[in-house]
């Protein structure tokens, strides 16, 4: 299997994604939230571009469509919520089109829609999501960043897979980024959220106030609910262990 990774979402193109099975990971938050919200009920998750296109598919669905996401980790006007996946409770998203925009998470998602196979992850799902590549013979993991720079985070998430790819696969052929985001897994394996709470962006959430979404996003193998890209939206198509809330 050869593994490839990608910084940020604005170094995603179609010539790096084409014909390649490819992960995008933003754990802080945007894939967070749509694994969460699909766990929880969710029929489907559109990511757009803009709050314009958020309100535009709103007028169109109705009120079957709930507004989420973010603009520089702040809530967008006129929202129904924002990054928090904790917002996403069974109660509130259950049966509903999560209609999202996020700076960093859905960028790379529009960037890397030219992929044969396009799904999302986190720590939340980072088990089925590696048992899911496991037969796969290009990958390509897209750390989403923030803002065009490179996030630990993200990169933690991204050398969790690969070092589970390492232990399901007889053979990987990580790039050196791919495996540079390994060895960062495995020297903080024993308390990532430390490490992490260095970086820029998990210290902008956490000085908004946003400890619980923080804790939540680190915990690992929550859930076997994959994302995937079907064309139009992301829906899921392998449930939860045990069709449990996530919180």
């Amino acid at each position: 299997m050869k593994i490839e990774a990608i910084a940020t979402a604005q170094q995603v193109g179609e010539d790096r994604v084409k014909n390649k099975t490819v992960v995008v990971i933003d754990v802080l938050r945007a894939t967070s939230v749509m694994i969460t919200a699909l766990r929880n009920g969710a029929s489907e998750v559109i990511p757009v571009l803009s709050p314009d296109e958020a309100f535009s598919l709103k007028n169109q669905l109705g009120h079957m469509a709930v507004l989420g996401g973010e603009r520089h980790a702040e809530p967008i006007d006129g929202f129904d919520f924002g990054n928090s996946p904790l917002s996403y409770t069974e109660d509130v998203i259950k049966g509903k089109t999560l209609v999202m925009t996020t700076t960093n998470g859905t960028l790379a998602i529009k960037n890397a829609v030219a992929a044969e196979e396009l799904l999302v992850a986190s720590f939340l799902n980072d088990m089925a999501v590696a048992k899911y590549l496991s037969d796969k013979k290009e990958v390509v993991l897209v750390c989403s960043g923030n803002n065009g720079v490179y996030t630990l985070e993200d990169a933690l998430c991204a050398g969790r897979i690969i070092g589970l790819l390492r232990q399901m696969c007889d053979k990987i052929r990580p790039c050196d980024l791919a495996l540079s985001m390994e060895s960062l897994y495995d020297l903080n394996v024993t308390d990532l959220r430390v490490f992490a709470a260095k970086g820029h962006h998990y210290k902008v959430l956490e000085a908004k106030g946003c400890q619980a979404d923080l804790i939540y996003c680190f915990r690992s193998n929550e859930t076997e609910v994959l994302p995937f890209w079907s064309g139009q939206s992301l829906k899921t198509t392998v449930g939860d262990r045990a069709g449990a809330s996530a919180f």
